[in-house]
């Protein structure tokens, strides 16, 4: 039986395109390349369904408040047809929308995650989407009702996420090992980190 795929990308938003609001620097030049071919696999993909996140901040002053252009998805990420789009105002995408709901009630055998930044939204939708157990995973827990561990997988896609430098006690880190840190910290207890290509031949093999 082939395998049912989700992706899930999340704020790939017009505001985190070419400004310094965020940090200095963005990591991940590739981001926008991978999130593309990650698409064009899953659209063609009977067993996949692609599902968008987005913020619409409540603060007037942010790039992602829903009154200004940068609330507006990137060209790269952009809705079709008849993929849901799930807005947000918090960090994570299950407390105020439905999409943890609709994950579930697909019963998918892997979760793919990917977007920005891998330091908030993206790292706050993992580790959630693990602890909620929206597909049935073995990742860092047990199950409490003494059953067998589940065989689903959620992934999260190392080029086609980014984050941007930070800084902190006085000391600029930069975006790279920013990233790295958080794909560190989330690799094997909340999910497994991939790359683009790696989830592309996946979806081949599987149809």
């Amino acid at each position: 039986m082939a395998s049912k795929s989700v992706l899930l990308l999340v704020d790939i938003q017009q505001g985190f395109d070419g400004t310094t609001h965020w940090g200095a620097t963005r990591s991940t030049p590739t981001f926008e390349e991978n999130v593309r071919k990650l698409l064009t696999a899953f659209r063609e993909n009977k067993n996949a369904t692609v599902l968008h996140v987005c913020h619409h901040s409540p603060f007037p002053a942010s790039p992602l408040h829903p009154s200004k252009a940068g609330a507006n998805f990137m060209e790269c990420a952009a809705p079709v047809g008849d993929e849901q789009v799930f807005p947000k105002t918090t960090n994570s995408p299950f407390l105020e929308t439905k999409v943890g709901d609709v994950i579930k009630d697909l019963k998918a055998d892997r979760l793919v995650i990917c977007g920005l930044m891998t330091a908030h939204c993206v790292s706050t939708t993992v580790r959630m989407a693990s602890n909620l157990r929206l597909v049935e995973h073995s990742y860092g827990c047990v199950d409490k009702a003494g059953g067998p561990l589940g065989k689903a997988e959620i992934f999260l896609v190392d080029d086609a996420t980014a984050t941007f430098s930070v800084e902190y006690g006085g000391k600029t880190y930069d975006a790279e090992s920013v990233h790295a840190i958080h794909l560190a910290s989330m690799k094997d207890e909340f999910c497994d980190v991939t790359s683009t290509d790696n989830i592309v031949k996946m979806l081949k093999e599987s149809k």
